[in-house]
């Protein structure tokens, strides 16, 4: 792998961006996923920052300050890890703990002292990848829907 750098999102980004989020969230809709990325560029209380190769987009992950409760958490605001996404040929180079890193590092120059995340239940891999960084286990919530009858 040659020079990686992590750099804060500029819009030129947007089309690498929402390549890798499709890829993440390959099970919604591709509009869905387009307004969720713009509607994050809109927010100033976040940041995405992308991984670059030689100038290409390998990776990224999207922070938040979150001032709402975040499980587990003592403190407000929170930094939060709402998404991260690396190509699968820059996996296992730690180049997802890099970009963990540089999402803690803004929080931490916000003024957070506690990070947050979150995975889905059957993310096996990605439980054991944010323990593995230091994260603890908080909390396994299932989410259940019901349809009013008329």
């Amino acid at each position: 792998m040659k020079q990686l750098t992590i750099v804060p999102y500029t819009a030129p980004d947007f089309p690498d961006w929402k390549e890798m989020a499709l890829r993440l969230f390959k099970d919604y809709p591709a509009d869905e996923v387009e307004r969720g990325l713009k509607t994050i560029l809109e927010k100033s209380n976040q940041q995405t920052f992308m991984a670059k190769e030689a100038g290409a987009a390998v990776g990224f992950v999207s922070t938040s300050l979150r001032v709402d409760y975040v499980e587990g958490s003592t403190t407000s605001p929170v930094g939060y890890v709402d998404m991260i996404y690396v190509k699968e040929p820059y996996r296992k180079h730690g180049l997802a703990r890099k970009l963990f890193d540089q999402a803690e590092v803004w929080a931490k120059e916000k003024g957070c002292t506690e990070m947050g995340s979150d995975t889905w239940l059957w993310n096996k891999d990605a439980q054991q990848f944010h323990e593995k960084i230091g994260f603890r286990k908080e909390d396994v919530l299932v989410h259940y829907i019901k349809t009013i009858k008329e």
